[in-house]
């Protein structure tokens, strides 16, 4: 947890980088992202960006012939989608899950469904997945949690994670997630590739609204697990004319845990690592419970 002294400190040293407008204090600021309608429409504007994306969580789904598989954060399906063309080679079929946290994607799931016809057949619920309603009490051969979702947990979240996890994954089943690479040959992560980063985006749906995203990421703070960095996103929605309908502000953290550290997370929480491959993008991680 951060205090309020220094979340007001990162809000002043905004301003100063006129990050921020005059106005704008920390009662501005939201910490919901992922809960929001803008955050919807930013995830599926973005859909083409992400279209050639590689997913390398995908190849080990299938590899003990799981009869159920869920996949947390489907948002718009697009894995979800190619994990069902994945099912479809396959000699015994899964029957395929979703859960969403963003009750706003509904409809992008549903546009999205209609291209492709494969997500017709997918089980999907808008639900908080650590809060799951008592009522949804399936359990799973497979879990992924793709699109290195990992980091975007505090550290301070993860036993509740776990305990999610645990609660709905089959005895024997799988859970697979991908998470970033320490970039240094020193099996710690480097500084000098977390640190200030300014960007931004401009978002554009034919005949929609405009949506300009501005994002500003503090250098990385070294903890004793790995790094921890600070972001905060702006997403200003503007008419046609380019008049200033919403704007919105919000603060996430990622957490960059050394992999001797997250081995050690694993472990303490009754996890047992199947195996951990590296060969693309990511760190993509295969547990179970026993």
């Amino acid at each position: 947890m951060h205090s309020k002294n220094e979340i007001e400190s990162e809000i002043q040293k905004l301003h100063k980088f006129r990050f921020l407008m005059k106005n704008e204090s920390i009662s501005n600021i939201r910490n919901n992202l992922h809960f929001s309608e803008i955050w919807a429409d930013v995830f599926w504007r973005r859909r083409k960006n992400h279209s050639k994306r590689y997913d390398p969580e995908i190849q080990f789904i299938f590899s003990k012939n799981a009869k159920t598989i869920l996949e947390i954060g489907t948002a718009y399906g697009r894995v979800l989608n190619k994990i069902a063309v994945e099912n479809e080679k396959q000699t015994i079929k899964a029957e395929l899950f979703g859960i969403e946290i963003c009750k706003y994607c509904n409809k992008y799931f549903q546009a999205y469904s209609k291209k492709h016809s494969l997500l017709e057949n997918c089980n999907i619920i808008f639900d908080d997945f650590l809060k799951i309603n008592k009522a949804y009490q399936r359990q799973f051969d497979v879990i992924v949690l793709p699109m290195n979702t990992f980091p975007s947990f505090p550290i301070s979240m993860l036993g509740d994670l776990f305990s999610a996890i645990r609660k709905h994954l089959n005895p024997g089943g799988l859970w697979i997630f991908s998470t970033y690479k320490p970039k240094a040959n020193d099996n710690k992560y480097n500084p000098e590739n977390l640190r200030e980063n300014h960007s931004g985006e401009l978002l554009i749906e034919l005949g929609k609204d405009i949506i300009a995203g501005e994002h500003y990421q503090f250098p990385a703070v070294k903890k004793d697990y790995g790094m921890q960095a600070i972001n905060y996103s702006s997403y200003n929605r503007l008419t046609l004319q380019y008049k200033l309908e919403e704007r919105e502000i919000y603060r996430n953290i990622r957490e960059f845990i050394n992999p001797d550290d997250l081995k050690k997370i694993i472990r303490d929480n009754d996890f047992r690592i199947k195996f951990i491959d590296t060969s693309s993008h990511s760190a993509v991680y295969c547990l179970s419970t026993n």
